[in-house]
């Protein structure tokens, strides 16, 4: 990869590993990575669904592999990086996308609901940016971008403190990175997205209301739709965006202008 005034290019059949990519806003970016001639390695709890993910992407003509990995434990992130890096030889982008609800307001959550949250949306992402990080930095350059959220930037609902918390300490380690590797030819950026069709926005009816409550806070009216985010990380890793570092982008139809 070479690094140029701005940034590093992406090289022809860059390699993008893809957490929580079996389902959701992972599933759509794995394919719309694939659609763009990118060689996608798929990282998920279930094997079912990510096996299903990788022959999704193989029977439309695209590259993917699939690893089972639960971002939680420092070994299975390890072992996912080394794969990637045994089948491919480098990884160039990662989108880094595995993340958990946290329900409960904060005088009812248990200590185990607390760090449950924050094992998958913090502490995973940073086991995650970590092998990125070291991998990127020795072949010389690479992007990645985080899977936020626009709770990481406002605090939107009561009754979702540990979702909110962990989101926050998201964007803090997307900036902190993107400081400590700019030299290094590494961008780091993250989208942060508003209410998307997703189990997760079906899930949150019982706590905020779901659909219908964002419908009436979105400027826009509209709930969007996993392959809105993958476009927006797409740029990301592109040249397009080479001057484009530390920043975490909105994906909410103009809910963080209001």
């Amino acid at each position: 990869m070479t690094a140029g005034p701005t940034g590093p290019a992406l090289p022809e059949k860059a390699v993008v590993v893809v957490t929580g990519g079996s389902k959701g806003i992972g599933r759509a970016s794995a394919l719309a990575f694939a659609e763009a001639g990118m060689r996608v390695v798929i990282a998920a709890r279930s094997e079912e669904r990510g096996a299903g993910a990788e022959r999704e992407i193989r029977d439309r003509g695209g590259e993917a592999h699939f690893v089972r990995c639960d971002v939680t434990s420092p070994a299975d992130v390890r072992a996912l990086f080394t794969r990637a890096l045994e089948r491919y030889g480098r990884v160039d982008c990662a989108f880094n996308n595995a993340g958990i609800p946290g329900d409960g307001r904060l005088t009812d959550l248990t200590p185990e609901d607390f760090d449950r949250t924050f094992a998958v949306n913090a502490r995973g992402l940073w086991l995650c940016m970590r092998e990125e990080l070291r991998i990127m930095s020795a072949q010389g350059g690479g992007s990645i971008v985080n899977n936020t959220s626009v709770h990481g930037v406002r605090t939107v609902f009561p009754g979702i403190g540990a979702y909110v918390a962990s989101k926050q300490a998201a964007v803090a380690l997307t900036r902190m990175a993107a400081l400590e590797h700019a030299h290094e030819g590494i961008r780091v950026n993250a989208v942060a997205p508003g209410p998307i069709e997703s189990d997760m926005l079906t899930a949150s009816e019982a706590a905020v209301g779901g659909a219908t409550t964002w419908r009436g806070l979105i400027p826009s009216g509209e709930i969007g739709t996993p392959r809105h985010v993958a476009d927006v990380a797409l740029w990301l890793f592109s040249a397009s965006s080479s001057y484009v570092n530390g920043q975490v982008i909105g994906v909410d139809g103009g809910f963080l202008a209001t």
